[in-house]
This record gives structure tokens, sequence and C-alpha cells, in this order.
């Protein structure tokens, strides 16, 4: 077997097997083209084998992280796991993907003998921060129910880790954007400005923690490669000021930027009177996110790994806005 952790870069002739799960998804398909193009042979999990077609550097694992109980044919010979698949949009579903179904995975591929498991979680795994800098250190507290689910399987990745030869990583991106993403928070605050609607929210200053999808998946390579990756957590952002952000989308769509300002008082008092409104758009949550002034540390990963955003957030957002 191929000892890939020992290859600082992606320079080496030879490459091990990597697994992958939610190769499919707006964050793994970038992250497949990359392990391609760097040379990697990658195996990938799926629930609709018509749409891969397997060749010598993409097997193909017909599977299911709920159904699936043997998964010696996805992890044999394999060196590295990267686990990209979670459940984000169905509550009940929640636990049986991103914590039971992840931790049968788990424990067949320590039996397996993979050498590392590198893990995309979430900063949610924090819990609801507003202001100050969150690093690594932080205590986990997390609130929705995707998010406890991440953190739960985080926390198992870990003892597993403590008492097996299994190396983990964990990634945890802020915000993730890209012209695929599947959240359309973005684009529903492109349409606001586009219409005059938008309205910026307390003092000037409020924090834009988003990270490019291209800065996640070069993260999780990094993860893959480096020795010095094992047993880290990593969070992976940027930060921009909302005015910043704003600013580029309306330069990309080619429209004036906003300029109103509301009380933050004010607002946070309109949203909690009525949340009651089906469909109400000014949700507490919305008001906080708009109106938060913390940032993600990510000295750790740049120190280790020697990573650094390649799309800053005014510019990402720029460019996203053009294409809309």
């Amino acid at each position: 077997m191929t000892n890939l952790l020992s290859m600082a870069s992606f320079g080496g002739e030879q490459r091990g097997l990597v697994a992958v799960t939610g190769a499919s998804g707006f964050i793994g398909k970038g992250l497949l083209a990359q392990l391609l193009s760097a040379g990697w042979r990658v195996r990938v999990l799926t629930r609709e084998p018509q749409k891969w077609v397997a060749s010598d550097s993409v097997g193909v694992f017909v599977g299911d992280l709920v159904e699936t109980r043997d998964w010696s044919g996805f992890l044999s010979g394999v060196d590295v796991l990267i686990h990209a698949a979670a459940e984000i949009r169905e509550t009940d579903l929640m636990m049986a993907v991103n914590v039971e179904g992840s931790e049968r995975l788990l424990q067949a591929a320590v039996a397996a003998n993979v050498r590392r498991w590198v893990q995309l979680s979430s900063v949610g795994a924090y819990g609801p921060v507003f202001e100050g800098c969150v690093d690594e250190d932080k205590p986990e507290k997390p609130v929705g129910p995707y998010e406890k689910s991440k953190t739960l399987f985080d926390q198992m990745l870990r003892e597993t880790s403590s008492r097996t030869k299994l190396q983990v990583c964990i990634v945890r991106p802020s915000n993730v954007y890209g012209s695929d993403m599947v959240n359309q928070s973005l684009f529903q605050m492109m349409r606001m400005i586009r219409r005059g609607w938008f309205i910026y929210i307390g003092p000037a200053g409020a924090s834009a923690n988003y990270v490019h999808v291209n800065d996640v998946v070069s993260a999780l390579l990094l993860c893959v490669v480096s020795p010095l990756a094992a047993g880290k957590t990593y969070n992976v952002s940027d930060w921009a000021s909302i005015e910043d952000l704003v600013v580029a989308m309306a330069k990309g769509m080619g429209v004036l930027a906003p300029e109103r300002r509301w009380n933050l008082g004010l607002v946070m008092g309109l949203a909690r009177s009525l949340q009651w409104i089906p469909r109400w758009p000014l949700t507490v949550a919305r008001v906080r996110a708009l109106s938060g002034r913390a940032r993600y540390s990510t000295r750790r990963i740049e120190q280790d790994l020697g990573w650094r955003v390649s799309v800053p957030v005014d510019l990402g957002m720029q460019q996203l806005s053009m294409k809309r």
C-alpha cells in the first residue's frame, strides 16, 4: 500500500487510494476534480450509480449511510477516507446519517486499517457566536439539530482515534459559497440589493464570515497529505465586513450599493414581534447574522499546513453576483 501520508505535497509520482463520500455534492464535486487532477485514485460512494462511469481513476461503490452494513467493498485498500456526505435538510434523518450511519462507516474504516479520516464538519459546532474571535479551542456548544449531529460525530472521531491507529483530521468551514451552492440565502440577498430593498442593520463593521468552496477543497486536500494534520481540528474561513460584501455584490450586478441603515434594537424588536407570520423574512436569526461581529481564526491551519485564502470574500461575491 502506498504511504501517501508521507508525501508533503501533490508532487509525488505515485498516489494512494482515497475513498470519498459526498462526491456528487457542492463541495465534493470540486474535491473529486482536484483529487483526480493531482493523480489520486478515487473510490466514490453513491446511491445513484447511473450517474457515474467507473474508470482506472474512479471506482464506484453503491451504498447508503443509512442502509449499508457491509463497507468492505468501499474501504478495501483505502489509504484515506474523506467524509463529505451529510444530511443538511431533513431534520428527522440527521442523526441516522450524520451520526449512526457515519459511526458504522467509522468502525469499518478502523477494521479495514484505513490510515486517515478527513472529516468535513462545521463552525456551527461552537454554537451561535456574535462577537470575538473563535479559534479551535473554543468549547463546543452546538444548538441546531444539524450542528449537534456533526459535533457529536466529531467527538466520536476523536475518541476512536485516541484508542486506535486511525488518524483523524476535522475541517470546520464557516459559510461555504460558490456558484453551485444549494443554500439560497446569498442569492436572496442579491435580489434584495438589485431591487433596492436591502437595509444595513446596526453599526457599520458587522462580520461576513464566508469561505469560497475552492478554499475548502484546498484545506481538505492539505489534510489528506500533511503529517501535521493528524489529530487536528481546523477552522476554515475568510472575513469581510457586511458593507464590503454588499458593495461587491452591487458592483457585480451593476447596481448602486444600498446606504440605508436601521437601528439594531428596532429591527430586532420587529423580528421578535412578527416572527409568528408564516414566511416572514425578518427572522431573529437573520438579524443576528447581519449584525454579528464574530470572526473565525484560521491561524492554526495557516501555520501548520500553509493554507491561505485564494478567493477573498469581496472578490468572490462580486464574481458570484455577475452570474446572477
